[in-house]
């Protein structure tokens, strides 16, 4: 009869058949990622043009927003004269008219709106996102430099930073956090008018 020990047996034992085969423990590092670009020069500088994205779309929507609220002042304005039966029945009319193409024209304005506001939520979500992964694939070349220098075996993001892919649930105070060693290094290149991002 066969016995099978169990995956987690595996799993608890590969280190250690890891380590007796080289002959010494492997080096492991940790790094919080969400400080790393949090502290990053270059992140304030790409916030600021994200967010200077969002409120140049934010105008036009606004200026596009102003003359839909024109047009219905101007409906609203139409729908009293028509609705008078004081005035003569052609200036009624005439009015009416008026009425129901600004309401053809306000209604694709209306769309108009809709869609360009879908458009620049888009573009400013993209944007972000482009951002982010630019950055954290600098910080991922600043980190790989310092763990081939260092000759570290693993390293694990502590912060639970979706971009960086990795978890870690435990560190002990044993484990070396390069976090502080990969934002100097980041910053090292930092023009002397840049303040890091907090």
């Amino acid at each position: 009869m066969k016995f099978r020990l169990p995956a987690l047996f595996f799993a608890l034992t590969l280190p250690l058949v890891a380590e007796s085969v080289t002959g010494q423990e492997l080096k492991i590092a940790v790094i919080d990622m969400q400080e790393a670009l949090n502290q990053f020069y270059k992140t304030e500088i790409q916030v600021k043009q994200i967010n200077d994205l969002a409120d140049e779309k934010r105008k036009n929507l606004d200026e596009r927003q102003a003359a839909y609220q024109q047009m219905t002042n101007q409906m609203s304005e139409l729908d009293a004269v028509y609705k008078d039966t004081v005035l003569a029945e052609s200036k009624r009319k005439e009015a009416l008219e008026k009425l129901q193409a600004l309401f053809q024209e306000r209604q694709a304005k209306g769309k108009e709106i809709s869609d360009a506001q879908r458009k620049a939520s888009s573009e400013v979500m993209t944007a972000r996102q482009e951002m982010e992964a630019t950055l954290v694939e600098e910080i991922k070349k600043t980190v790989d430099t310092i763990v081939e220098a260092q000759g570290l075996d693993l390293v694990f993001d502590k912060s639970f930073l979706p971009k960086a892919n990795k978890a870690i649930l435990y560190t002990s105070s044993k484990v070396k956090d390069l976090t502080a060693e990969v934002v100097s290094t980041l910053n090292a290149g930092a023009p002397a008018s840049a303040t890091p991002a907090n």
